[in-house]
């Protein structure tokens, strides 16, 4: 089983995050692969491949870096591309609370990358062949300006991946463990 962590968003964040992508799907951009509503969250650790037998496992872990964490106070601020191929959100806030939520559950299955630093943010489009090539620099500056509500993250979720099982080839996530912060 693929399974990863993440906070998810809150509706009102949501809501407001998809009125401001409204805008550039259309044009150039409507080529990209714009992640569907269900599916956008910040990501906070990936396990890859778990052994079914291993999830509580990992639930019960995670279980205990989540009482010991914060729950940071977040925004969706501003906006990049990784490697021009994927378009996200950035995220302002307490971020340093973030970057040591990621650096605690990555440990649970010994995960740690050091020499990629975290940066917490929320991917929203990727390109694919449709858009190969598609310079993602209008839509980044675009968004640079973008600011969303704030929110508390006082949950962490563990969710699995089911390739290719969503709407239009998406993958599918499932809630696997919610898991309360602080």
């Amino acid at each position: 089983m693929r399974l990863f962590a993440a906070l998810l968003l809150p509706e009102p964040v949501l809501d407001h995050l998809e009125a401001a992508l409204d805008g550039l799907r259309c044009g150039p951009a409507a080529a990209l692969r714009w992640v569907p509503r269900e599916n956008i969250h910040l990501t906070v650790a990936f396990f890859g491949a778990v052994p079914d037998g291993a999830v509580p496992d990992v639930s019960a872990a995670l279980e205990q870096v989540a009482a010991t964490s914060a729950a940071p106070e977040l925004m969706l601020s501003g906006a990049g591309a990784f490697g021009g191929r994927t378009l996200w959100i950035g995220v302002g806030g307490e971020v340093a609370t973030v970057q040591r939520l990621m650096g605690a559950v990555a440990d649970v299955l010994d995960e740690r990358r050091d020499d990629v630093p975290a940066r917490p943010h929320v991917t929203v489009a990727r390109s694919g062949r449709r858009a190969r090539g598609l310079d993602l620099g209008p839509a980044v500056r675009a968004l640079s300006v973008y600011r969303g509500p704030s929110w508390r993250a006082e949950e962490l979720a563990l969710l699995s991946s089911h390739l290719g099982e969503g709407r239009a080839g998406a993958p599918r996530y499932e809630l696997t463990d919610v898991l309360s912060l602080g």
